[in-house]
């Protein structure tokens, strides 16, 4: 199986949490746009499934910004318009590449659109969803609202019933929710939880349990802290007790400090390789 399938693929969920002071070493829009843009670009690479945004008490607020610019980055380009009313806050996320995961599907003719086929769409009233093609789909099963995951059932006349993200093959993006950090180290939902900080573990004496517990959990949360807190920071001391792991990726970094985008990557990286040895 090779090493570019996403964690679902691999049998394993996968999760992100990050706080929302995240973005305060940046202080224009733009910038803050561009970074949530790098971590959008990672998540969907490597099949993040969840993206957890907790809140940082002693910071500027930004959770819902956040939430914003990562849930419209996820959008399908087609759907932009009818999903999100003229937003300040999204003023530049439209010019940010697509990420182009599979619920990006390209426009088509609907001579070439095969029954089966998994669409995102938007509800446009009447029992009609537009799913990205020239006409819309009439909805089975009664109408729809907002966004809707949509499995075509038949082309002519062109029908479809919505589906569970769950109940489709591919990766399918991920979704946002904000929280409270006390929620991210719950418990809840069966995650492995692995906290980033440069107080942890060095990662090289971590790889072996942390390889073993991969292979016996079913989905895998990496937490992370902010430009100016690490976790024991916003946690506390008892960040090793509501850990299963606290990993320190650069243990010889030759930097003052590694970005938040930088970690993410090497994080995901780090799950993707392990998980995939056993695949």
């Amino acid at each position: 199986m090779p090493d570019s399938l996403p964690m679902a693929l691999l049998g394993r969920r996968l999760a992100v949490a990050i706080p929302d002071t995240v973005l305060e070493e940046k202080s224009s829009l733009r910038d803050k746009t561009g970074k949530l843009g790098a971590m959008a670009r990672a998540f969907a690479i490597y099949g993040v499934d969840l993206v957890e945004v907790f809140r940082d008490e002693g910071g500027r607020g930004e959770a819902e910004l956040v939430r914003k610019v990562l849930e419209f980055l996820e959008t399908p380009q087609y759907l932009r318009r009818r999903l999100y009313p003229l937003d300040e806050a999204l003023k530049y996320a439209g010019a940010l590449p697509a990420l182009r995961t599979p619920s990006h599907r390209p426009k088509v003719r609907l001579e070439e659109l095969r029954v089966g086929e998994v669409r995102e769409g938007a509800a446009i009233g009447g029992g009609m969803v537009d799913v990205g093609l020239d006409s819309p789909l009439r909805m089975e099963g009664g109408p729809a609202s907002g966004r809707v995951t949509v499995r075509v059932t038949s082309t002519a006349p062109l029908t479809g019933r919505a589906v569970s993200r769950e109940e489709v093959r591919e990766y399918w993006g991920y979704k946002v929710e904000v929280t409270g950090i006390q929620q991210v180290f719950s418990g809840k939902g069966g995650w492995l939880r692995v906290s980033t900080s440069r107080l942890g573990e060095p990662l090289s004496s971590q790889i072996p349990a942390l390889r073993s517990s991969l292979a016996a959990c079913s989905g895998v949360k990496l937490v992370f802290g902010s430009p100016s807190k690490g976790l024991f920071d916003l946690v506390g001391p008892d960040l090793r007790v509501k850990s299963d792991f606290v990993v320190n990726l650069f243990p010889g970094q030759q930097v003052a400090t590694v970005r938040t985008e930088e970690a993410v990557f090497a994080s995901l990286n780090l799950i993707g390789v392990l998980l995939s040895e056993k695949a």
